[in-house]
């Protein structure tokens, strides 16, 4: 039925961010200065933190990892949320939810650091 879209998450909010940002970054543009390399460092770290986990958790197997059956997630929170946030990657589980949540300090971090060097008034 109809077209294949490849999906992700990470990526949806890691480039609409950028896009955001990049409206919010423009009526400062003249008085905000670019980030410390530090502070981009900083900002990237939630989405290396998120994907790095889901590297290691593919490892056990499509499907098998501590990311896909999040049954950690389940024990920490004593299972106050429904079963179908704790599994998976479909859009409202706790997979999902970080993807999004990871993706926009990233994009921050890119407009607030490159976007002060590309559009650098001209004198």
């Amino acid at each position: 039925m109809g077209w294949k879209v490849a999906w992700s998450d990470r990526m949806i909010s890691f480039y609409t961010s950028i896009w955001l940002f990049a409206i919010v970054w423009y009526p400062f543009r003249r008085k905000t200065k670019p980030i410390a390399w530090w502070g981009f460092v900083l900002l990237l770290l939630p989405i290396l933190l998120d994907g790095v986990t889901h590297a290691v958790s593919d490892f056990a197997g499509m499907g098998q990892g501590f990311r896909d059956t999040s049954v950690w997630l389940a024990a920490m929170t004593g299972n106050s949320f429904p079963a179908s946030c704790c599994s998976g990657d479909t859009l409202g589980s706790f997979n999902s939810t970080m993807r999004f949540l990871t993706g926009l300090p990233a994009g921050l971090g890119i407009v607030w650091l490159s976007f002060p060097y590309i559009f650098k008034p001209q004198t």
